[in-house]
């Protein structure tokens, strides 16, 4: 009975032992300190991983641009200031971009300008350095033109040139001031930028403009003469505002946009608590991200929608207009946003995550047989292709999220009838129905077809392949198609049947100098896969199978295989070949003048070997990958 008490006992303690053991969490890195003076209400944030073994890897790869070789490397430094011995040695880890909520935003706030919300966050993590480098700091400037508290916070303020310094309305230290109306006047630019002309040199020299040279004389007439340059003016300081936070610098452009950050902090709490931020922090690759963002999809979708609307300065961001309709539309299937940049064995690999406000089950990508096999059709040298799947439910998504929307309605409109009038063909009876499969856009190299009969050193091809379970319906839109073609051309087209290796093709043909030319061709490669491409000699290329298919590509390979599976399609770039292509087309044509600024280019776009993005879908998310290969750098022998 003793012996099986403590059997007992002993089986107990280590069963215990055992659950308690596999209960223990996994520890999760400690948030970056910045996320804990942001509220958690903030609309969104770029967090830069500073750290100099982050960015070491970059070395592995040759050549790239200089900035992405330094971490946070501050080009306007004054002289007297070293960014290794100032700023370094008391430097966190992550700096962070952030848009601040205006004090008592909720949901219905909307920031209006970058200048007014955008604020620099930089980590402190040994104070003693970092009252040297303010002290120096200071010391390279004016004094501020306001130093004071602001609910416990220090606020110092340097204002812009007496012409460029809207009013100021000095705020009482203890509560919440009124913020004054923006105007065109008071939109300064960026705070980074901001940032870099504040920490120029007190004067700051006349830029010496670039000088092209003269175009070549013309023969006959005496040469023109030099156009002389014209002087620049002084770049002049900006006006910057930084709060003194606990363990860390916020810097911003205008003094208020600190006091909105130092408001909303009593309102909410940090971002680093909010369990949607969390879930960005806990992705895999966070600890290796050089760069992270994290953002509220209402609150980002209603600020592009406030600076498209309201600010005529938002054409150089290139942003396109959107009506409301589909900002409602985005904001209800969407609640964050997140990505991230880190640097993976091949290269540079990235993601986006747009996460949806509830689960979306019937959206997440399906497991099917055979996927992407599609792509043994195409051939190995392929410059570009993109694949997808099952463009007939695509379509009816796209359809489904236009239902409200008057200008996606107006364009897709406008597409059926451009697409009529050149077809013949309705798409949503004749053509839709049946690309229920796999297809791929792609461009080739190849001798013969069109493109290369219209420019000899065009070795081009393009080519679509479409696979389908209702082989019938096809051929009777491919029979209407040349149909169409042959009446519309009045004789000037033949369509003309042919075979091809063994397989039957339609070809279509017109006579230029006496000589017919194929410029089209449809044909089936199997029961369930039809070929278009630009006339039946890179048809030849593509029948019945290419010699050398993409996915045994070993390019190819390292650009998709990190990718999640199941997925989407690929979209893929051969860079080496695609460049190669391009140089012995236009390089002969360039003249001597230009070779400096080819010889760069080369020297910077060699460095890429291929770019590969590829779309999936979770019931929880829909997420984008994108991959650069890069070259590594050579190894001496």
């Amino acid at each position: 009975m003793r012996f099986a008490a403590v059997s007992l006992s002993v089986a107990v303690a280590v069963l215990s032992g055992h659950v308690i053991a596999r209960a223990v969490p996994v520890p999760q890195p400690a948030p970056p300190a910045v996320t804990t003076v942001l509220p958690a209400n903030t609309p969104g944030v770029v967090l830069v991983n500073v750290t100099p073994a982050a960015w070491a890897e970059v070395d592995r790869f040759n050549p790239l641009p200089e900035s992405l070789r330094v971490p946070f490397q501050v080009p306007f430094l004054p002289s007297v200031i070293d960014f290794t011995q100032d700023i370094q040695p008391w430097l966190g880890d992550q700096v962070a971009i952030a848009l601040v909520p205006t004090a008592g935003s909720i949901a219905s706030s909307v920031l209006q300008t970058f200048d007014s919300s955008a604020v620099l966050l930089v980590p402190i993590t040994k104070p003693d350095r970092f009252d040297d480098f303010l002290r120096k700091l200071k010391a390279t400037r004016s004094k501020p033109d306001i130093e004071r508290e602001y609910k416990g916070v220090t606020l110092l303020q340097w204002s812009a040139p007496a012409e460029q310094t809207p009013p100021v309305v000095e705020p009482d230290a203890t509560t919440q001031r009124r913020v004054p109306a923006l105007s065109p006047s008071a939109q300064r630019p960026l705070p980074w930028n901001a940032i870099s002309r504040f920490l120029e040199e007190p004067v700051v020299g006349a830029v010496k403009p670039k000088v092209f040279p003269p175009p070549p004389p013309v023969p006959g007439e005496p040469p023109a003469p030099a156009p002389e340059p014209s002087p620049a003016k002084p770049q002049q300081p900006k006006g910057l505002a930084i709060a003194l936070l606990p363990g860390n610098l916020a810097v911003a452009a205008q003094v208020e946009t600190l006091e909105d950050l130092i408001d909303a902090r009593s309102e909410r709490e940090p971002l680093s608590q909010s369990p949607l931020f969390q879930r960005t922090l806990q992705h895999p690759q966070a600890g290796r991200s050089l760069v992270t963002s994290y953002g509220e999809v209402s609150a980002i979708a209603k600020f592009l929608w406030a600076l498209t609307k309201n600010s005529p300065s938002t054409a150089e961001f290139g942003l396109p207009p959107m009506s409301e309709s589909q900002l409602t539309a985005l904001t209800k299937l969407y609640s964050t946003v997140d990505s991230r940049i880190w640097l993976a064995p091949e290269g540079i690999h990235s993601q986006v995550n747009f996460y949806y406000t509830t689960p979306q089950p019937q959206m997440a990508t399906r497991v099917v047989p055979d996927a992407n096999q599609i792509l043994s059709r195409l051939p190995s040298a392929t410059y570009l292709s993109a694949s997808s799947r099952n463009f007939k439910q695509q379509w009816k998504n796209s359809l489904d999220s236009a239902q409200d929307d008057l200008a996606s309605q107006i364009a897709i409109t406008s597409l059926r009838n451009g697409f009529r009038t050149a077809t013949g063909l309705d798409p949503e009876k004749d053509i839709i129905p049946w690309m229920d499969g796999e297809y791929a856009f792609f461009f080739f190299p190849t001798r013969g077809g069109f493109l290369n009969y219209i420019y000899p050193k065009l070795n081009l091809g393009v080519g679509l392949i479409v696979q389908t379970s209702d082989r019938p319906a096809a051929e009777a839109a491919l029979k209407k198609l040349d149909q169409f073609i042959k009446k519309e051309a009045k004789g000037e087209v033949a369509i003309v049947p042919k075979q091809l290796k063994g397989q039957p093709i339609v070809s279509w043909e017109t006579k230029d100098k006496g000589k017919m030319i194929s410029f089209l061709s449809h044909g089936w490669v199997d029961a369930k896969t039809l070929v278009i491409t630009t006339g039946a000699q890179p048809m030849a290329d593509l029948t019945p199978k290419p010699y050398l298919p993409l996915h045994l590509n070993y390019t190819f390979q390292t650009a998709t295989t990190s990718f999640p599976i199941p997925n989407d399609g690929y979209f893929y770039v051969n860079m080496g070949a695609t460049l190669s292509f391009f140089y012995n087309l236009i390089l002969p044509s360039l003249s001597t003048t230009e070779s400096v600024f080819v010889q760069e280019f080369q020297r910077i776009a060699g460095s890429v070997r291929s770019v590969s993005y590829s779309n999936s879908a979770t019931a929880e998310a829909q997420r984008v990958d994108s991959l650069w290969v890069l070259a590594p750098v050579k190894q001496p022998k």
